[in-house]
């Protein structure tokens, strides 16, 4: 359930696509293209008025803490707290009396406006130096590079309650990798509304043919840029656009790199071998299911790697090239691996660009690349 998309009483998802149901065919499809005004509208991102709070606990003492009465005296007579109408020995001071609300100085409590319910609630709870940014502020930042871009907004959603909040577009400018292979470029931008995440922008490729999303450290090219919610977090949001202009070198570095790694022949010993680089095969003595879960990936892997999507990436001699290579494990990420909880559609979205799939994803393409 830790993955699933926001979702109101009444069967309402914070979540909206489109054209196509994309982040992997997720959420309802509306006519597009949209700006990002109306992807927050649409998702129900805009006005949650987010804020800070104070954090109270409840404390059981021995008094009443209004009057100052011990536990098992008698409350004052204008003490309200003693007023158990109807019971015996009503102005007794019981413990459920003794209850006062304590504030825990070094913390906050964020919250927000439901979108489902006009109710304010609590999203997490903060330390001293935590600065919310609203949805808006990360909404306008990322029209400020969008409309240098002429990038159309794909998706927009909140995760979690609303604790994760993402936009995606999609950019004009893509790849066609060895002539044969499109490529798109998507722009993210990732706002979280708890401690400990640096919220962040992102571009990252998408391979048409199966949504696959590649992600890739190419040296000193940036493709991430991230700010924590600190006092000075709006400020950072502002460089964030001048910044990530200069990642869109990074659409050219990856397509020559992949146009490497297309023309390489990949023999299916070499995929093999690769592949245990990745996920190690198990000890002799390992248990059976152990070695039953490794046979079906082995077998899923070999399935891919010869599969419909790779049909036109192959190399010029053998049955593949790095690229279908480095493809098949993307895919094998993105769209079969296992994943917890019930919404899985849901998981395989968010870890499409985030997570510990985005982790075997650049171990992947250094594997995979050609020097």
């Amino acid at each position: 359930m830790a993955h699933m998309i926001d979702i109101g009483e009444d069967g309402t998802a914070a979540f909206i696509s489109a054209n196509t149901p994309a982040w992997h065919r997720l959420g309802t499809v509306v006519p597009g293209p949209m700006t990002v005004a109306d992807a927050l509208k649409l998702a129900s991102l805009d006005n949650w008025a987010v804020r800070l709070d104070p954090v109270t606990v409840p404390l059981t003492g021995t008094e009443c803490p209004e009057c100052s009465a011990a536990l098992g005296d008698k409350h004052t007579d204008t003490c309200e707290i003693g007023d158990h109408e109807g019971e015996d020995d009503s102005r007794l001071v019981e413990e459920d009396d003794c209850v006062e609300l304590v504030g825990v100085d070094d913390y906050q409590a964020v919250s927000r406006v439901s979108p489902f319910t006009g109710k304010r609630e609590v999203l997490s709870v903060a330390g001293r130096d935590y600065t919310p940014i609203p949805n808006e502020v990360m909404g306008e930042t990322l029209s400020a590079i969008l409309d240098q871009s002429g990038a159309i907004v794909d998706t927009a959603g909140a995760l979690r309650g609303g604790r994760d909040v993402f936009i995606t577009a999609r950019l004009p400018k893509g790849i066609l990798v060895g002539g044969v292979d499109r490529v798109e470029l998507n722009l993210a931008g990732f706002n979280y509304f708890q401690p400990g995440r640096a919220s962040e922008f992102l571009i990252t490729p998408v391979r048409v043919v199966c949504a696959n999303t590649q992600a890739a450290a190419l040296g000193n090219h940036v493709s991430r840029w991230s700010f924590r919610h600190s006092p000075a977090a709006p400020a950072k949001m502002a460089a964030a656009r001048e910044a990530l202009k200069i990642t869109f070198d990074y659409a050219d570095a990856f397509a020559e790199e992949a146009e490497k790694m297309i023309k390489a022949d990949l023999a299916i010993k070499d995929f093999e071998a690769v592949c245990r680089e990745i996920w190690p095969a198990p000890d002799d003595d390992a248990r059976s299911d152990v070695k039953e879960r490794d046979d079906a990936l082995t077998s899923e892997l070999m399935a891919l790697f010869k599969g419909e999507t790779n049909a036109n990436i192959g190399g010029k001699r053998t049955k593949g090239s790095h690229w279908s290579g480095f493809q098949t494990v993307i895919e094998y990420v993105d769209h079969r691996a296992p994943v917890p909880g019930e919404d899985a559609a849901a998981a395989r979205a968010q870890r499409a660009l985030l997570g510990k799939g985005n982790q075997v994803k650049h171990q992947a393409f250094k594997l995979f690349q050609v020097a």
